[in-house]
């Protein structure tokens, strides 16, 4: 009788334990009922960060496109943006966030308020055997992109940014900033010494400089493309737009059969709402989305692919006021700054482990946890 008991207590236990285990693994839907989450694990991680987009961003963005790529996402959430040393971040201490889950100071990129180097996602996914890349409209070398990939104590530090690109471990690298990995005598450059990084990147990938090239890039491993001096232009001139670089970096990433993790910036969301300018914003957010489809389009086609949609801060305080759904059209709108703002970001997850993303969180959360999947 008494093993009996011993091995009903054993049974209810166990039955116990996997009703625990069921519910917590469910997110309940608004009807009440319950939806199992994924436990699989990505293998690619692609991150999309629009530099200043906030809710009214993306808001102004559907008015005028009429239907977003961001809709297709399940789960969405909003992240809070404070850096280490003040209540308003700045892109270098946001970025350092999601790059590698730690708070830094205003300015830093990827090292702690002690100047201690961070490891970043990307770091941990090369670790994995993962390829890595970083498609921005941008310089390579602004605080963004770099928060992946570098570690230094000032974003303005170009030359030392530049340095630890081209040593780097990426795999692919489309964006501007030609000038920073000239020599000083080459006209253009905006180094201060004669080091040719164009020559330590060409070591270990082809590097290219035009549109020509870039439409008769092959089967490749990897690749550098610089299409600016500096910066590229505003969407509506730029060339290649950021969908087809993100298509193109995908096309080449994908080819590792152990994943991929890849960073896209529509980087200059932020500038258009740093000038107050609404038509620059809505030329740059369907860019940016255009590319989003780009990612979406390869996750629906790849389960083990995680694709999350984010911003680094809001810009610009900017909202508004009146319109026309039907007509797509915006026809007043206001600034309340032409700085940043402390306003929470959205986030959006589509792919095996997607879930974890909803709510409200703080945007470490994203570093954290990219970095823990990385680890399963």
């Amino acid at each position: 009788m008494l093993d009996r008991r011993i091995i009903m207590r054993k049974y209810f236990g166990f039955i116990i334990v996997f009703l625990v285990w069921s519910i917590s693994s469910c997110t309940t839907l608004p009807n009440g009922k319950f939806e199992k989450r994924s436990t699989v694990f990505p293998k690619n991680i692609i991150l999309f960060i629009g530099d200043g987009m906030g809710v009214s961003h993306i808001t102004a963005g559907k008015i005028i496109k009429g239907v977003l790529n961001l809709e297709s996402f399940r789960y969405s959430g909003l992240l809070t943006t404070h850096s280490q040393n003040a209540f308003i971040t700045d892109s270098a201490a946001a970025a350092t966030a999601m790059a590698t889950g730690y708070k830094t100071d205003n300015g830093a990129i990827s090292v702690s308020s002690e100047k201690e180097p961070l490891k970043t996602v990307a770091e941990y996914a090369e670790e994995n055997g993962k390829s890595t890349g970083l498609v921005v409209s941008c310089s390579v070398t602004d605080a963004t992109p770099s928060a992946f990939v570098t570690h230094v104590e000032r974003r303005t530090q170009k030359d030392l940014i530049a340095e630890q690109i081209a040593s780097s471990d990426i795999d692919v690298l489309f964006g501007g900033g030609w000038a920073y990995f000239v020599p000083k005598s080459v006209k253009g450059s905006k180094r201060a010494d004669e080091k040719d990084l164009i020559a330590v990147l060409k070591k270990r990938m082809k590097v290219i400089r035009s549109v020509e090239e870039f439409q008769q890039l092959g089967i490749i491993d990897s690749v550098t493309g610089f299409f600016a001096v500096k910066h590229p232009p505003q969407a509506k001139y730029r060339k290649p737009q950021l969908p087809e670089l993100t298509n193109k970096a995908i096309e080449i990433l994908s080819r590792n059969k152990d994943g991929f993790f890849l960073m896209v910036e529509g980087s200059q969301i932020d500038w258009a709402a740093h000038e107050n300018k609404q038509d620059f914003i809505l030329n740059e957010m369907i860019d940016f989305d255009n590319a989003i489809g780009a990612g979406l389009e390869f996750a629906k086609s790849n389960s083990q692919t995680l694709v999350l949609v984010t911003a680094d801060h809001e810009t610009g305080g900017f909202a508004i006021h009146d319109g026309s759904v039907e007509e797509r059209r915006i026809s007043d709108s206001g600034f309340t700054t032409s700085e940043h703002t402390a306003a929470m970001v959205p986030i959006f997850a589509y792919g095996p482990g997607s879930s974890a993303f909803s709510g409200i969180k703080d945007n470490t959360f994203v570093g954290k946890t990219l970095i823990q999947y990385l680890h399963q």
